[in-house]
């Protein structure tokens, strides 16, 4: 997978940044609503980690990609700014955050919570069905990793931790996690899987297995593991995208107290 780096911190969205909504997506909002679309797939873009922090979004291209007009666009994106999920750039224009490493070790921690409370409760409520479902997805993961396909990845990573929480018929804190995926699913493109688990060791095994048990227990320790087996290497990119702009405050510090001096 390509590095994160200054040039990409500072590119701009292009059309072909995240995928056109597919025909269940556009079920899901309505043909004809044309606002709801735009929010429903540039939020959706974010939790799948389709867009790099630091990446700015301009309105017509984003615009162009999902079919619609200006207006509606914009509209998602204030509304995506009021969520943390963008902050406002120069030229009105909006920004994917970079988020400093205290944010990005909150952030975790709710996640293993809440995450960690509704894969419990999925483990409940889940069928059998839905877990042969769950099998089939981390094979087409596992494949996309061993091809470094890093956006089928991603795409399936997301669809296979939402398809445990839809589960859990827990829909308040499931609407929080998503929330809190719209902060950190950029953060997802700059794992590099220079570290791959295999088809056997990866985290997502307990899961299933735990699931496949209905170990509710069981579940909330695996979901944690995996977020904090994910954590371990994202923690290291967040640093290194902060460091720039730490050494530039050092850097103004430095030459202000020699100014004094």
């Amino acid at each position: 997978m390509r590095q994160a780096g200054a040039r990409d911190a500072e590119s701009s969205a292009s059309p072909s940044t995240f995928l056109m909504p597919s025909e269940r997506d556009r079920l899901h909002v309505g043909r004809d609503n044309l606002h709801a679309r735009a929010y429903f797939m540039l939020r959706k873009a974010l939790m799948a980690g389709r867009f790099r922090p630091g990446q700015r979004l301009l309105l017509k291209p984003l615009a162009e990609e999902l079919g619609v007009s200006v207006t509606p666009v914009r509209e998602a994106l204030l509304r995506l700014a009021s969520e943390r999920g963008l902050v406002p750039h120069q030229s009105r224009t909006m920004m994917v955050p970079i988020l400093s490493v205290a944010r990005f070790r909150e952030i975790r921690d709710i996640r293993i919570e809440l995450e960690g409370r509704a894969a419990e409760a999925a483990a409940n409520n889940i069928s059998s069905h839905d877990v042969v479902a769950l099998e089939k997805m981390q094979e087409q993961l596992m494949l996309a990793r061993r091809q470094r396909d890093v956006q089928t990845v991603l795409s399936i990573n997301e669809e296979f931790h939402f398809s445990i929480y839809r589960s859990s018929d827990l829909p308040v804190v499931c609407g929080l996690i998503e929330s809190l995926w719209v902060q950190m699913g950029p953060l997802l493109t700059l794992n590099d899987f220079s570290e791959s688990a295999t088809a056997k060791d990866h985290p997502h095994r307990s899961i299933l297995a735990s699931l496949a048990e209905r170990d509710g227990a069981g579940a909330r320790r695996a979901l944690a593991n995996d977020i904090l087996w994910a954590s371990r290497y994202l923690e290291k990119a967040v640093v290194r995208l902060n460091q720039p702009a730490e050494n530039k405050t050092k850097k103004r510090s430095s030459t202000s107290t020699l100014g004094a001096s």
